[in-house]
């Protein structure tokens, strides 16, 4: 039953690819913008860095090469976001907030699942190309490497997405979008950077109210100096992330109020 299930949303997720991607190829050039977009910020954060490591004595504790890792992390995780989730990484929020998710209430399958993977974009995937391209370039593929890529890569966008999903619903209670944005710009910030570089205080917000030390600073470390119990962690909090946030956003829509809404949709 749960395999039949598994199965089911995997293949409504994959119609949801497919549909997109075809609607995506009738601008292909936004392929190629999406490549050297993706080329351009990698390299941006990769020289930022080495110029911080050639001018200074460097961040205690950490290498360039683990910074190069996190920045390719960082990469890939948002990646598999964007591609999973599209645009409704952001406007998810907004849906919400104009009735739109009507359209999938009335729906046999979840709403939220149908809300937030509606907006699969696969041609994003190139991004995770890019971000794979550095990581491996700058590390090397033996096996131990190639495994603990993958396992923090899956990690991490478990963690993220399940985050958006959880900010996301805060909507239904402030009634705009305007502090989901914030948040959102607030994660992407931070995890660009080692969680080392920050105090204690900043630190235990990173590992908590905001993860953004679980989108490539933890994945980084551990590529380094690994550590079983910090792994099993957070691969735990990977397996554990997602139901959370699901059961916030039920919780969540029992403020939903679209059908008093009176507007003109057009």
């Amino acid at each position: 039953m749960m395999f039949n299930t598994l199965r089911s949303y995997l293949g409504l997720l994959g119609a949801y690819m497919s549909v997109n991607w075809r609607s995506a190829l009738e601008y292909r050039t936004n392929f190629v913008f999406e490549t050297l977009l993706s080329i351009i910020e990698v390299g941006m954060y990769l020289f930022y860095w080495k110029i911080f490591f050639t001018i200074s004595s460097g961040i205690p504790g950490a290498t360039y090469q683990e910074l190069v890792a996190l920045v390719a992390f960082n990469h890939v995780i948002y990646a598999g976001a964007d591609t999973l989730m599209g645009n409704n990484v952001w406007d998810a929020g907004e849906h919400i907030v104009k009735g739109r998710l009507d359209i999938f209430l009335t729906q046999p399958k979840s709403a939220i699942y149908q809300l937030f993977f509606s907006g699969a974009q696969p041609m994003r995937a190139v991004q995770i190309l890019v971000g794979a391209t550095v990581f491996f370039v700058a590390v090397g593929p033996a096996p131990g490497t190639v495994v603990l890529f993958i396992a923090g890569t899956i990690a991490g966008t478990s963690i993220f997405t399940s985050w958006v999903i959880l900010v996301q619903a805060l909507t239904f209670r402030l009634g705009n979008i305007t502090l989901i944005y914030k948040l959102l710009s607030v994660i992407l910030h931070f995890s660009k950077k080692p969680a080392a570089i920050f105090s204690a205080a900043v630190r235990f917000v990173l590992y908590t109210i905001i993860p953004a030390a679980f989108v490539g600073s933890v994945q980084a470390r551990q590529l380094f100096h690994p550590t079983a119990a910090v792994i099993a962690g957070l691969l735990g909090l990977a397996a554990v992330a997602p139901v959370i946030a699901v059961l916030f956003f039920r919780r969540m829509m029992r403020h939903y109020e679209s059908g008093n809404l009176v507007g003109v949709r057009i």
